[in-house]
């Protein structure tokens, strides 16, 4: 049995921001194998072309994902994620639109998963409007002071950069230190949601860089993501991951890396280093979980033009020297 825990997203997001648009994105883009737990099939509507076979609770999705509802509770759908045939790797929670994400995301901690991150959607067109309704501001803004990624969706709709920037500038006032991408039909880069790929193997690294495969499929023309990897041959002292944690610039939406980090006594072991918004983590990994790796790496995913010049790797000096 796998040791490792499946990772958990949350996605929320009032009425009508694309929650819907950024599954049925995720499903068609991602090569994990994922599961969702979604309110009701009906009110997701996953793709039909994604669906393999369709039972009373559960439907089988291409590349071995598959999807459950909430008909029975949160207790029953997550036996039948953790009861998979094969594991999934990720597990997205659908929030309902006016459903708090911060109290989804605390599922992410029951035994066997792990949380990643809240993915909240706002409304480019609508959200000014919701955020000061009588009837719902207080969802929508509680919605949104949960995002450790906020995602500005149907930019497009505004019309030009100025307003796509106004709107960004006072989203970020009400969503704390959570990273801001912005979107079109909520095609938001796989790599900006989940963090750059581990690799668990000894394979060649691709031909294209993680820069490369962001820029093929912008946000938007607007909105484009650059990335800087370091490669390690040498353990990297736990205090300079930690510091270099604690002081990401403003621009980075994700931070991952697959690391071995030596203690203040010199013991070295694997970890998972991992960040998004305000939200970091540094997990320790079994030993026999990536005997087989050949290649250690961080990389770090952000706005154009927001990271310094070899940021990652002046970070890094002191191990990589």
């Amino acid at each position: 049995m796998s040791t490792q825990p499946i990772h958990v997203t949350v996605i929320g997001g009032y009425l009508g921001a694309g929650k819907t648009t950024l599954v049925n994105h995720v499903l068609r883009s991602s090569d994990e194998r994922i599961a969702v737990i979604v309110n009701d099939f009906g009110e997701i509507s996953i793709d039909e072309d994604l669906i393999v076979a369709a039972e009373s609770d559960k439907l089988t999705l291409a590349n071995g994902c598959i999807c459950c509802t909430l008909a029975d509770g949160f207790a029953v759908a997550l036996n039948t994620v953790r009861s998979a045939e094969v594991l999934p790797e990720r597990l997205l929670i659908e929030a309902s639109g006016v459903a708090d994400p911060a109290q989804i995301a605390a599922y992410g901690h029951t035994p066997g998963l792990r949380l990643d991150a809240v993915v909240v959607l706002a409304d480019a067109e609508q959200v000014r409007r919701q955020a000061s309704d009588r009837w719902v501001a207080d969802t929508v803004r509680m919605q949104l002071a949960a995002a450790d990624l906020l995602v500005v969706n149907k930019v497009d709709l505004l019309g030009d950069a100025a307003a796509a920037d106004a709107l960004c500038d006072w989203l970020a006032g009400l969503a704390g230190q959570a990273a801001l991408v912005r979107s079109s039909r909520a095609a938001v880069p796989i790599d900006v949601l989940f963090g750059p790929r581990l690799r668990d193997d000894a394979a060649e690294p691709p031909q294209s860089s993680p820069a490369a495969a962001v820029a093929a499929t912008p946000v938007t023309a607007e909105e484009v993501f650059e990335s800087q990897t370091v490669e390690l041959d040498t353990p990297v002292p736990m205090p300079v991951v930690e510091a270099l944690l604690a002081d990401l610039p403003d621009g980075v939406a994700r931070l991952k890396g697959l690391v071995p980090l030596s203690d203040s006594s010199g013991q070295v072991a694997i970890y998972v280093v991992q960040a998004v918004g305000v939200r970091t983590s540094i997990d320790r990994q079994p030993a026999e979980s990536h005997e087989s790796t050949r290649r250690w790496a961080i990389s770090v995913i952000a706005h154009k033009g927001t990271l310094p010049p070899d940021w990652l790797r002046s970070r890094l000096k002191t191990a990589t020297q």
